[in-house]
């Protein structure tokens, strides 16, 4: 294709007349983060933006992003420092597409590479394609220089003719130049050191390998701060440990876009400078501002912001507004102090702009305020006057069950309206309980607490000790629980199941052992004949005449002696003794031969003197055995509900 070369004052122009981002007052220089390859953008003060290299192939999609997200929606040039595709495979994505960032003209060293990558650059680009020579200058926005130091090398290797581009803006500079290289017989880098001299910036060519980066080339250009663009997964060893060495030695920063020594992405690395005397590199959530060598520091704070008004806007919330505080060099940020009592202040948080809202206060609350102004050197300017507002009284939340509310009967299976009243509450969680307050079930997590009313299918379960708690879902408070219990009776047939064993009786005597058992079942039921097995062995015959009330349990200790006082509905197995083993064993209930509930429990449950297994939650047929320490304070319970209620 034929190659066309722009004059000096032709791009200037351009640059003058074609849409720019709107003023950007500071200069933005970011090597983005594509993996390994290499990919930076430009940036003036007036908009006017210059890309260096496009990375590899598929690089496009993280370049757009990025430029669109600074703004950028058209590029005045881009430089190609050389032919191989991890610099020039994406270029050509940039380009395209619905969200296209347009790039003017593209600068490379004029010559010819084999490979795919190339063909889809040089077919792309026809038309825009030029050739840029040492010694050429071009003037960005009228505001940033730019000089090409080298452009085609003089040996057939690719890297060495790397096209490199000092950027001068101010008493800033900076180095960029693809892979130029270093290291005989194609070193580069030490023939042009003294026409680049000491600058603040390099970008670390060929990603930190140990070709290039030599230390004469060091020695001279001294970087302050040294950006390497680099991928984690690369098999090159870069950044090599010669090169970051080498930066040491002179004393350069190192900032990298991916560090593949510890698998880490870093991101994007961001500088920025006002006026080029001073410049703020940012990457992720770190910030360092450094002094331009041919520099004078910034050490004028910006003047103090003015009208500072406070205003509370609930019980939480007060919002503050202020008039832009000005600098000679610019405003980046405020600072908000927030103080308690009038005299003590602390810093409540930042701001970008002239407003700021201090979340999560207290109600009925005086708070007072001053914002002091940054600008880029970290100047911090006198305090604002002081303003201060009072957060009004927080509103009183209220959460009152109406029903059930204690003294109600209500049949297993059936529906009830759960009822409730409240204020400033907007959902509640509503809950059960059958046991008096040991345990709960939720009924639903998250009702409208307008709608006042829930309807409920009570669970087929019999309990005298039902009640019902509302709480408010957001905050967990207010709380209110049903006044007294109701009873909630079983439908259905009886069920008779075993809800607590104490193998490990307390002290030595095994007199103390006990089973106890609870119809959870919806009718009574007599267990005349039924039986008590361990391990096999009939241990008690329950008597003639004996019935088992709906929810009511009886308990068949080993001995009289073990029966504590005042236990209700005991009796003394049959056979004088249970035999529960404290390591294992099976206990069953039985009606002729039919196994009406069996357990068999292991050391964990029967391994702690005095302290029983229990159903949990108790007297749930569903439930599984647990220790009883783990449900109540109690060590047993025998004859009563876990927390030592009655049944």
């Amino acid at each position: 294709m034929r190659l066309r070369q722009l004059s000096v004052a032709h791009l200037a122009v351009c640059f003058l007349l074609l849409p720019t981002l709107a003023l950007a007052q500071t200069l933005r220089f970011t090597t983005m983060d594509i993996g390994q390859g290499d990919s930076a953008v430009l940036v003036a003060p007036g908009g006017c933006a210059v890309l260096f290299d496009g990375g590899p192939t598929g690089s496009g999609a993280t370049i757009k992003a990025y430029l669109k997200s600074i703004g950028v929606t058209r590029l005045q040039m881009a430089f190609v420092s050389h032919l191989h595709a991890d610099h020039m495979g994406g270029i050509d994505e940039v380009d395209v597409g619905t969200d296209a960032v347009p790039i003017d003209a593209v600068y490379d060293h004029g010559g010819t590479y084999s490979s795919t990558a190339y063909t889809e650059y040089n077919s792309h680009f026809s038309g825009k394609r030029n050739t840029a020579r040492a010694g050429q200058t071009f003037s960005l926005c009228n505001q940033v220089t730019l000089e090409v130091i080298t452009a085609g090398g003089n040996s057939s290797d690719e890297n060495s003719k790397s096209v490199t581009v000092k950027i001068s803006y101010g008493a800033f500079d900076a180095l960029v130049g693809g892979d130029l290289t270093g290291t005989s017989p194609d070193d580069v880098e030490s023939g042009v050191a003294a026409s680049i001299g000491e600058i603040e910036l390099y970008k670390v060519h060929h990603h930190g390998s140990r070709y290039s980066s030599n230390a004469t080339f060091l020695n001279v250009i001294r970087p302050t701060v040294s950006f390497i663009s680099v991928g984690i997964g690369n098999t090159y060893g870069h950044p090599t440990s010669e090169c970051l060495a080498r930066l040491a030695n002179v004393g350069s920063e190192v900032w990298q876009t991916e560090d593949p020594a510890t698998n880490r992405k870093d991101g994007h690395i961001e500088l920025t400078t006002a006026t080029g005397d001073s410049y703020t590199v940012s990457q992720a959530t770190s910030s360092t501002t450094y002094i331009s060598k041919g520099g004078t520091p910034d050490m004028e704070p910006p003047t103090a912001p003015g009208s500072l008004v406070a205003s509370a806007v609930s019980s939480s919330e007060i919002d503050l507004s202020w008039s832009a505080a000005s600098d000679n060099v610019g405003v980046t940020g405020y600072n908000v102090y927030l103080s308690t009592n009038g005299s003590s202040f602390s810093l409540a948080g930042t701001s970008s702009t002239t407003g700021f809202a201090d979340l999560g206060l207290t109600g009925s609350t005086t708070y007072w305020y001053r914002v002091t102004a940054l600008d880029a050197a970290g100047n911090e300017s006198p305090v604002s006057p002081t303003a201060s507002a009072t957060t009004s009284a927080p509103p009183v939340t209220n959460l009152t069950v109406t029903s059930p509310n204690g003294g109600e009967s209500w049949s297993g299976g059936s529906s009830h309206a759960i009822t409730w009243t409240s204020a400033n509450v907007s959902n509640v969680k509503l809950e059960y309980t059958l046991n008096n307050g040991t345990s709960w079930t939720v009924i639903a997590s998250s009702v409208a607490a307008s709608t006042g009313s829930y309807t409920w299918t009570v669970p087929n379960t019999g309990s005298t000790q039902a009640r019902v708690r509302a709480t408010d879902a957001l905050n967990g408070t207010p709380v209110d629980t049903s006044d007294g219990t109701f009873t909630i009776t079983a439908s259905g047939p009886a069920k008779v199941i075993l809800n607590e064993i104490l193998a490990n009786e307390p002290g030595s005597s095994t007199a103390g052992e006990f089973v106890e058992l609870v119809n959870v079942g919806g009718t009574s039921i007599s267990i005349a004949g039924w039986t008590i097995t361990v391990g096999g062995s009939v241990k008690h015959t329950f008597a003639t005449g004996t019935t088992l009330g709906v929810g009511k349990a009886i308990v068949v200790f080993a001995g009289a002696s073990g029966i504590p006082a005042g236990t209700p509905n005991a009796v003394v197995a049959s056979t004088g003794s249970l035999s529960l083993l404290n390591s294992s064993a099976t206990v069953a209930v039985k009606s002729g031969k039919t196994t009406m509930d069996s357990f068999s429990y292991g050391s964990a449950l029967a391994g702690t003197d005095g302290v029983s297994m229990n159903r949990s939650p108790d007297a749930t047929a569903g439930g599984t055995f647990v220790l009883h320490t783990n449900l109540s304070s109690l060590s047993s319970s025998p004859g009563e509900r876990v927390n030592g209620s009655a049944f």
